[in-house]
């Protein structure tokens, strides 16, 4: 192999490699071995930097207790803050209506888990035994429960005003 096609090799190796790295220019500097930051896009839009963690199976889990049946004070573990008296009273009142309706036992699914800081969102899907289908976006917190995540008291809110 000659030296003329070792150099153009590489010469062409490195065109190839720039390409598929998404390169469109070479900042001119004083030093030329310095290597641009590639960062990750789908369509021109950033992708975020590190993905969030594998956290669907606990937040099913803070839901499947929450959409289980049974009175308040089971679920006050997996709500921020914990339920007072009074909200405690009004859950206990749609609980039963929701259980008379046969709305119990709810079945979940979530999508575009995202990470923020110690908060995450998740679009939730609710199932309920009667065939009843509702989507929202919740916000759950670290927190307290067996789970280590707590839904947000803001989003039980929506929630329940969603309801009725």
């Amino acid at each position: 192999m000659t030296l003329k096609a070792l150099v153009s090799g590489a010469a062409a190796a490195v065109a190839i490699a720039g390409a598929a790295a998404g390169v469109t220019y070479i900042a001119s500097s004083s030093d030329a071995l310095a290597t641009p930051r590639v960062a990750p896009v789908v369509w021109d839009i950033p992708m975020p930097e590190t993905p969030a963690p594998d956290l669907q199976g606990p937040l099913l889990t803070t839901l499947q207790a929450l959409g289980a049946p049974g009175l308040s004070a089971s679920k006050a573990p997996f709500i921020q803050g914990g339920i007072g008296r009074i909200e405690g009273r009004v859950a206990d009142s749609k609980l039963r209506e929701a259980q008379a309706d046969g709305k119990f036992p709810l079945s979940f699914s979530l999508a575009n888990i995202d990470q923020n800081g110690p908060v995450v969102t998740a679009d939730v899907t609710a199932t309920a035994a009667n065939g009843g289908v509702a989507s929202q976006n919740i916000a759950f917190v670290p927190g307290p429960s067996p789970t280590g995540w707590q839904m947000s008291k803001q989003s039980l809110m929506a929630l329940m005003s969603a309801v009725g």
